[in-house]
This record gives C-alpha cells, sequence and structure tokens, in this order.
C-alpha cells in the first residue's frame, strides 16, 4: 500500500473580498490532515472587515499573529451572553466548536462532518443556516409578523463569511475580565529550557475541554529545533508563519523518512505520531512555527540540547549506547552541562513508555 503523501502544502482561497480573505486546508488535498483528524484555516480580516457570526464542527484555536481586532465567543448554554475580546498579535484564543488581522485556526477535526477539513455554520448571508427554511415558520419562531418580514430579516444579507463595514460597531466594547479563560497572550508563558514555548491548559483553561494545546517556536537564521517526539501519542500540524527552511519527520523505526522537504511561510505540515520530526531555518531568515499538539498537557521530549535524552545520562552510557569514543561523547555533553542549546528547541517524545524507562539503560537493581 503506497504511503500517504506527507508533502506540506499551501491553503486554498475559498473566500476574498474587500473585508479580507478565509483559506483552508483540506484532509482530500492532504492526507495526513484527515488521517490525524486535524484541520486548518487563516483568517486574514482588513480595516473595518467583519466576519459573519458562525460556529464551525470542531474545536480549535486561533494565534494572532498581527494587527488587533475584537471578537466576540457566544458560550454554550441557555440565556448565555457573548464575551467581547480585544486581540492583539500573541495572543491565543481557544474556541468551541488601519492593519490587517492575521489568524491561523487550527484544531481537532475527530468529530466533523468531514475529518481533516473545517465546516463552518453561519448565521447570515448568501450560506446562511437559516435560508433552507420556510419564512413562514421563521416568522412564527422568531415573534415577526410575516414570512416577508423574516425574508428581510435573514435573507438580506449578500455576503458569504465576510464583509466590509461601513463603519465601526461603536456598541461592541471590549471587556477586559472577558479574556479570562479563553484568551491568553503568549507574552504570559513562560519559555522551556530552549525557548519554545507551549501554551497549554494551565495558561488557557478552554484548551482542557478541547484537549489541545498551542507550540509557538522561533528560529534564527541557520537555526535547527529538534530532533523532537511527543510521548503521549499526540499528533501535531505545524503551520509555517515566517521564513522558510527545511524539515524532514522521520517513522518511529528511525529507518524510514517521512519527509524530507523544503517548506516556506504559508505551509502547513503533519507530524504524525510516534514520529520524529526536525526543522532548520535557511541562512536568509528565521522562521517562526504555530503548532497544534493533540494534547492538552503535552509530555515533550528532546533528543539533543539542554535537558535532553543524551544530556541527562552519564557519558559512559552515552558512549557504549551509541558505540562511539569517550572524547566525541564528551564534548557534546560538555556542552549540554554547560548549558547550551545543541538543537535549538523543544521537544516531544512519542512513546507511551515511562521517560525513566528510556533515560536509564541499567535495570534498577544494578
Amino acid at each position: 500500500m503506497a504511503a500517504p503523501d506527507m508533502s506540506p502544502k499551501a491553503g486554498k482561497t475559498l473566500v476574498e473580498n474587500d473585508a479580507g480573505s478565509y483559506l483552508a486546508w483540506s484532509g482530500k488535498d492532504q492526507p495526513a490532515l484527515a488521517g490525524e483528524k486535524l484541520g486548518c484555516g487563516l483568517l486574514v480580516l482588513k480595516p473595518l472587515g467583519f466576519a459573519l457570526p458562525h460556529y464551525a464542527d470542531s474545536g480549535k484555536f486561533g494565534y494572532v499573529l498581527g494587527g488587533s481586532a475584537v471578537a466576540g465567543v457566544l458560550p454554550v448554554g441557555v440565556d448565555a451572553r457573548d464575551k467581547v475580546v480585544r486581540l492583539e498579535a500573541g495572543d491565543v484564543i481557544a474556541m468551541r466548536a488601519g492593519e490587517d488581522v492575521t489568524i491561523p485556526f487550527v484544531g481537532d477535526t475527530a468529530g466533523a462532518v468531514s475529518p481533516g477539513d473545517f465546516s463552518y455554520f453561519i448565521l447570515a448571508g448568501a450560506m446562511g443556516v437559516l435560508g433552507g427554511l420556510d419564512a413562514g415558520l421563521l416568522a412564527t419562531a422568531s415573534g415577526l409578523t410575516s414570512p416577508e418580514q423574516a425574508a428581510t430579516a435573514f435573507r438580506s444579507q449578500p455576503a458569504v463569511l465576510l464583509t466590509r463595514l461601513s463603519r465601526k460597531l461603536h456598541g461592541v466594547r471590549p471587556r477586559e475580565h472577558d479574556r479570562h479563560g479563553i484568551v491568553v497572550n503568549a507574552a504570559r508563558v513562560p519559555p522551556d529550557s530552549t525557548s519554545g514555548k507551549t501554551v497549554t491548559a494551565a495558561h488557557l483553561p478552554a484548551l482542557a475541554e478541547l484537549g489541545l494545546s498551542v507550540g509557538l517556536a522561533r528560529l534564527e537564521a541557520g537555526g535547527v529545533r529538534g530532533p523532537w517526539v511527543l510521548r503521549d501519542a499526540a499528533a501535531q500540524a505545524v503551520y509555517v508563519a515566517r521564513g522558510r527552511g527545511r524539515v524532514q519527520v522521520a517513522g518511529a523505526g528511525g529507518v524510514s523518512t517521512l519527509l524530507d522537504a523544503e517548506v516556506a511561510a504559508g505551509s502547513l505540515l503533519v507530524v504524525p505520531r510516534y514520529a520524529v520530526a526536525l526543522v532548520a531555518a535557511d541562512d536568509a531568515g528565521g522562521m517562526e512555527l504555530v503548532s497544534l499538539i493533540k494534547s492538552s498537557s503535552p509530555a515533550m521530549e528532546h533528543f539533543t540540547g539542554k535537558g535532553s535524552v543524551i544530556g541527562g545520562l552519564t557519558a559512559e552510557i552515552v558512549q557504549a549506547a551509541l558505540n562511539v569514543s569517550p572524547e566525541l561523547v564528551g564534548k557534546p555533553q560538555d556542552q549540554v552541562n554547560a548549558g547550551s542549546d545543541l538543537s535549538g528547541d523543544c521537544v516531544w517524545l512519542s512513546s507511551r513508555v515511562c521517560v525513566s524507562c528510556l533515560r536509564c539503560s541499567i535495570s534498577p537493581d544494578t
């Protein structure tokens, strides 16, 4: 059986007008997305751009790459009131199912209509969910006096998903306390030992319900991140937000190379469960990566660098395991002990085996 196509892909534009654009990645074009039941979309709003109220069939998070905007989130429940928040660059927002604003959304599509794809259900507009219902019944349900009123109320918006407002909505005022639990800025999240950041349910409680975490990483020009692996069987979707470079993904056995490709800003790639990944930025500039981790509290492991597996083992064990000379082992361990990060970033071990078993190659009785 042929191996699934793992190559990074750019999104396809679904909507583009004077309000902005929306791009999406599809499991049909990128089988690895459907296989791991992940999804991704990219929203770009121009000044006065307005995304029509909608809900989706998948829980997801958004990360604001640039610009600022006001967003409303309506919790599920009777008599629920919307939470209105201001979003700035660096904000992570969790969502249940004068400058452009750019927000990639990445989520879990396990329960989606089509795994690998987000499906949106829009309140109004040419694709509004109420458009397929009888105007007379809508009038009765909504307290309007006639089918004509219902048709006017629910079918006057011609736009699809995005429309440009003629003026600001001055009655919509962000409330700082509404950010609690659904929005956090990455600046508030401490970096790990390799300067990457992982936003988990500990920082953003809504992620616990979604079962997701957010990985954020930046590489300098020529920098290398990894090799890493997730040890709690969690897949990842990695969006290249800025820059370009090379990515490699290896299978769990270490024999097969699942992916070896050049990537650029706008690319999305999938790191399957139990796979090991490494990313290298090109020499002309750095890279910025935004990752979905399909776990609300991921267990991360990296193989080289500060705090790594090799750094935690005694030199003799490393020498015996790698079958190399003491001199070759001593140099990287000296760098690790001095606090130098050999690889550049965090990372994750995708085995269900206990970490202690991987960090120790002798029995407890020895």
